[in-house]
């Protein structure tokens, strides 16, 4: 009777092994791909709703101040009224709406680049008379990436 393993045994095992690593690792990759993409939808969803929120909280203060029809960077100053940074008409602070994590001044999304938002004027819908706004919110994703960083 023999004792151990052939060489041919262990190579199987070692494949096998090798195999299912694989296998892991890519289904890892996918996981973590659709992780950022739901964290940065949620994130731009809580924006959003924080943007409305400060029209709402602020008793009649509209967005007019803030509406730039162009894309604007996320950043400490951009979003200061939904941070906690600004006062309202009657001279209140307005409390933090958005609890955003900043590094370096910027709220960035998953990918490291910070998020852009723009708000402007609904113009085309409403009478001009209207205080109507709408934001607009870019939603950083998988194609908004350069090549390199695809892969």
């Amino acid at each position: 009777m023999r004792r151990g393993f052939t060489l041919i045994e262990l190579l199987v095992v070692v494949a096998m092994i090798a195999v299912l690593i694989g296998a892991v690792g890519t289904g890892m990759k996918q996981a973590r791909r659709r992780a950022q993409i739901a964290r940065a939808t949620q994130d731009v969803k809580e924006m959003t709703n924080a943007i409305l929120a400060f029209e709402n909280y602020a008793r009649g203060r509209s967005l007019k101040n803030y509406a730039t029809g162009s894309w604007k960077e996320t950043t400490e100053t951009s979003l200061s009224m939904i941070l906690g940074g600004e006062e309202s008409d009657s001279g209140e602070p307005v409390p933090v709406l958005y609890n955003a994590q900043i590094r370096n001044g910027q709220i960035l999304d998953p990918w490291g680049r910070p998020y852009e938002f723009m708000i402007k004027r609904v113009g085309d819908i409403t009478p001009p008379s209207s205080s109507s706004f709408q934001t607009a919110p870019s939603l950083p994703n998988f194609y908004r990436l350069i090549d390199e960083e695809r892969e």
